[in-house]
């Protein structure tokens, strides 16, 4: 991995607390979040893994996730996998201090405070109606 992209993402390296609401729509009430989330570095700080164990309202999310960097396409990638079943792929970049993932139908936008231990942003999400409409606001605070 470059170096650079490393000593980009060791800024998550850690155990943060991760609160955040997922915005009431007309469909359905605000929930919140509340759980922790874990970043290491695996093989040989190849890649980073990310894990995930958080309350979404009453349900328990567990998802795993990789992120890697893509020294050709100059982008981070991420594969992920939850306890739902689900897998998915988003590909980040960082500018200017503000990273943005993108997925097929979600995204977010955020970054981390000056002394690196708060992580903050907003998840959009994909409507029917093909606009990018807030979906989620997060926060990880470093333990």
């Amino acid at each position: 991995m470059d170096q650079i992209a490393k000593q980009h993402l060791n800024h998550f390296i850690g155990t943060w607390d991760t609160d955040g609401i997922i915005l009431e729509t007309n469909n359905a009430p605000e929930v919140k979040i509340k759980g922790t989330d874990t970043y290491c570095w695996i093989l040989d700080k190849s890649f980073l893994l990310h894990q995930a164990n958080v309350m979404i309202g009453t349900s328990n999310s567990l998802t795993h996730e990789i992120i890697g960097y893509d020294v050709v396409r100059q982008h981070y990638s991420m594969q992920y996998y939850n306890n739902q079943g689900q897998s998915g792929f988003m590909n980040a970049i960082l500018d200017n201090h503000l990273w943005t993932f993108t997925g097929t139908n979600l995204k977010f936008k955020g970054g981390f405070s000056k002394e690196n231990n708060e992580f903050s942003g907003i998840w959009k999400q994909l409507t029917d109606h093909n606009i990018w409409s807030d979906f989620i606001h997060i926060k990880l605070t470093k333990r």
